[in-house]
């Protein structure tokens, strides 16, 4: 080979797949198909331009991570499902294999992040995230300490590297949105109403698909406002900050004699007042919260004024120093992941998820006037006539597809036409107006 010719490979690649543009015409999810399903349905999908990742969002480099891409000769590039990273190379061929080491020597303490803005002003409405603005939290993706995913419920099983954390395990007092996953003693139910605790009727098995969830909403500046719900009457709160090892770095208590609507977190140091206060290093935290003496709540938080944006959906972090792990960017000897083994098979390099999980709700049907004895009738078993709408027993996910209500292979009822949607004491609610042309029954 010429020495001069100058050869790039892929260092790593981070696709965002979202539920609500991938599942098919009958519903069926995408995370409940096998690997080469998936392969072939990406596939379909980009080359007809109907999956592309930069209509959802914008990705960018933060500014010190575009300097290390030019230090180190890495390139960044988008793609229609998220982002790859590629590497200047030199090619060694190592008992039959053949390899690729960076050209130049990267440190290992080097971070890549990246930063996530939404494109679509609908993207909250279709998503299961959560709106709560009790704490301005943003998403934090690393490929920093993950574990496989094993995709045990398809045939062939397979494995996937997700950024995204486990769920977080229940918490009575809590408040839970409707669609919030929460793992409950091993077992994932997702909350189909908003609750606080752990009556049955509120909750719904779910198989884990390490979609994301609260447990990734954790990116926080040193200082941040806590708003309180007005329902929640708090009048003392006491904020706890405990290091990675369980020790207390600071606590911060605030009592009125008034009902409190927010109150301000300083994690800058650990003594506020005192100039020559040690500083509070960046870096990932449990902040435990007490209001009103009740049950101790805590939350996983990740405090980096660098990294945070408000303006950002998230950050996605990828460091070099999580090693001998399917996660690393390197294998032991520095070389890549992506090689061609003695076989003559090519090894790819690590491909890196974030699963984005559509929003499920309930469809709530209109009509003009009411709707017939008979339609109230037909419908009675999954649809609820309630003040002159019927309403759906249970939430039913939302989808690009338009996949329509099905009940067996008798009824089909219409899909919501707009992603709007509306939050109504506890539940959140799809809109659909019933005309001639959609009727319920035909006369």
């Amino acid at each position: 080979m010429d020495s001069s010719t100058v050869i790039y490979k892929r260092l790593f690649e981070v696709q965002i797949l979202h539920d609500y543009y991938l599942t098919d015409a009958k519903g069926g999810s995408f995370f409940s198909v096998n690997k080469s399903d998936q392969e072939a349905l990406l596939s379909i999908k980009t080359e007809k331009g109907t999956y592309d990742i930069k209509d959802l969002f914008k990705i960018e480099p933060v500014s010190k991570t575009k300097k290390i891409l030019n230090d180190y000769k890495l390139v960044f590039a988008k793609t229609s499902l998220g982002f790859i990273v590629g590497v200047e190379v030199k090619v060694e061929l190592v008992l039959n294999e053949v390899l690729y080491k960076p050209s130049l020597v990267i440190d290992k303490s080097l971070k890549l992040a990246f930063k996530i803005q939404s494109q679509v002003p609908f993207f909250r409405s279709v998503t299961n995230i959560s709106f709560g603005s009790f704490k301005p939290a943003i998403y934090y993706f690393t490929n920093k300490g993950k574990e496989v995913f094993n995709e045990t419920d398809v045939v062939p099983v397979y494995e996937s590297l997700s950024l995204a954390n486990k769920p977080m395990t229940h918490q009575n007092g809590l408040l839970y949105e409707m669609g919030a996953l929460v793992d409950f003693s091993g077992t994932l139910k997702e909350a189909e109403i908003f609750t606080d605790g752990n009556v049955p009727a509120d909750w719904k098995d779910v198989k884990d698909k390490r979609c994301v969830t609260d447990a990734d909403k954790l990116l926080l500046p040193a200082v941040f406002s806590y708003v309180f719900k007005p329902s929640q009457n708090i009048t003392d709160a006491v904020f706890i900050l405990e290091d990675k090892d369980s020790l207390e770095v600071k606590t911060i208590t605030q009592s009125s004699t008034s009902v409190m609507t927010k109150m301000t977190l300083d994690f800058n140091k650990v003594d506020t007042n005192d100039p020559n206060s040690a500083v509070i290093p960046s870096g990932f935290y449990t902040l435990k919260m007490n209001l009103n003496g009740g049950a101790t709540i805590a939350y996983p938080i990740h405090l980096n004024d660098e990294l945070y944006s408000k303006d950002n959906f998230g950050v996605i972090e990828i460091t070099f120093d999580e090693e001998n792990s399917p996660f690393s960017l390197l294998d032991a000897q520095g070389f890549l992941k992506t090689r061609i083994n003695a076989a003559n098979e090519k090894i790819t390099h690590p491909v890196f998820e974030i699963r984005l999980k559509n929003r499920s709700t309930y469809w709530r049907y209109h009509v003009n006037g009411n709707f017939s004895p008979a339609e109230v009738a037909a419908t009675a078993s999954f649809l609820t006539y309630i003040n002159t709408k019927l309403i759906s027993n249970t939430p039913k996910l939302l989808t690009n597809a338009l996949v329509p209500f099905i009940n067996g292979s008798t009824l089909m009822l219409p899909h919501p036409k707009s992603s709007d949607i509306r939050i109504e004491n506890d539940r959140i609610f799809s809109e659909i107006y019933i005309s001639q042309s959609n009727r319920l029954l035909n006369s």
